[in-house]
């Protein structure tokens, strides 16, 4: 890519027209014939030219190969604001259609931005959605050099929960049941997720473990509490803590809610609740139908 080409590029880029560049030191003509590798612009013009694009000179006249670098240099300031900013998406969108969109920093937020995006879709019900963002989150992690094990850990654990509610809804990318999930604990809905997986496993010990590191009053204590009471045959209990959950103020993921009333349905069964019974069993089939939509 030659000078003029670079300029033309990042002018465009910038939804600049030659006109807005070009100011009141060189005239648009001039420009075009730079762009059109017609003109070859002496330093001076580069450095007004650069100033104007807001890139360094240096970005102007590196050689081939040496560009992504100051790409990235021009970009990456742009991307880790959006991201602290927890604007995901557009970061995201950015990130794909960035010129150092290769460069391993870069994949590694990408990554990032996919597995918040995923736990958004999750949370909103929009669950094939949800399985596409963390399959390419995955597909990042392998592209960048940086430590992102957290990130195969918390799709593995959210594709086995997904998988409760269908075997279609699995990765394309992992076999969920190798992965190590241990890195992803620190983040509530995958205690919670693990938690399950172990006992249902037999392996009640550890995820009682599990759970104790997440605050008394999280939703996701409550219906593990729930399940667990429900074990033991104290359907009343667990009817109670399952309907604070549907009371309480914290907003839970729509497919954490489906198991809600999957198990307040057995509950008022049990305690021959049966319009109560009935009434659950339609919630949990119009969800349903939602989240596999």
């Amino acid at each position: 890519m030659n000078i003029g080409e670079k300029i033309k590029k990042l002018r465009t880029a910038k939804l600049m027209t030659q006109s807005e560049l070009v100011g009141n030191e060189i005239t648009r003509n001039m420009l075009s014939r730079i762009e059109h590798g017609a003109a070859n612009p002496s330093l001076e013009t580069i450095c007004y030219i650069a100033s104007r694009l807001n890139v360094s000179p240096g970005f102007l006249l590196a050689e081939e190969g040496d560009e992504e670098i100051y790409f990235k240099h021009n970009e990456i300031v742009g991307i880790k604001k959006l991201y602290l900013n927890e604007d995901y998406q557009l970061c995201r969108d950015i990130c794909l259609h960035a010129e150092s969109a290769r460069d391993d920093e870069i994949q590694m937020i990408l990554a990032e931005c996919n597995l918040a995006i995923a736990a958004e879709e999750f949370h909103r019900g929009n669950l094939r959605a949800a399985c596409s963002f963390l399959d390419e989150a995955v597909e990042c992690c392998g592209r960048t050099m940086y430590r992102t094990d957290h990130i195969p850990a918390a799709a593995g654990l959210y594709f086995q929960y997904m998988r409760r509610i269908s075997a279609t809804l699995s990765s394309n990318v992992i076999d969920d049941e190798e992965v190590n999930v241990y890195p992803a604990l620190t983040d509530d809905f995958c205690r919670y997720a693990a938690a399950w997986e172990a006992r249902e496993q037999g392996n009640e010990q550890a995820a009682d473990i599990l759970m104790k590191f997440s605050r008394k009053d999280c939703p996701y204590v409550l219906h593990y509490e729930a399940k667990a009471l429900m074990e033991t045959g104290v359907y009343d209990k667990a009817y109670e803590k399952l309907h604070a959950l549907l009371r309480g103020d914290d907003s839970l993921p729509e497919p954490v809610l489906y198991f809600v009333f999957c198990d307040l349905e057995i509950c008022c069964r049990e305690i021959q609740d049966f319009k109560g019974a009935y009434e659950y069993s339609i919630d949990k089939m119009e969800l349903a139908q939602k989240l596999l939509a």
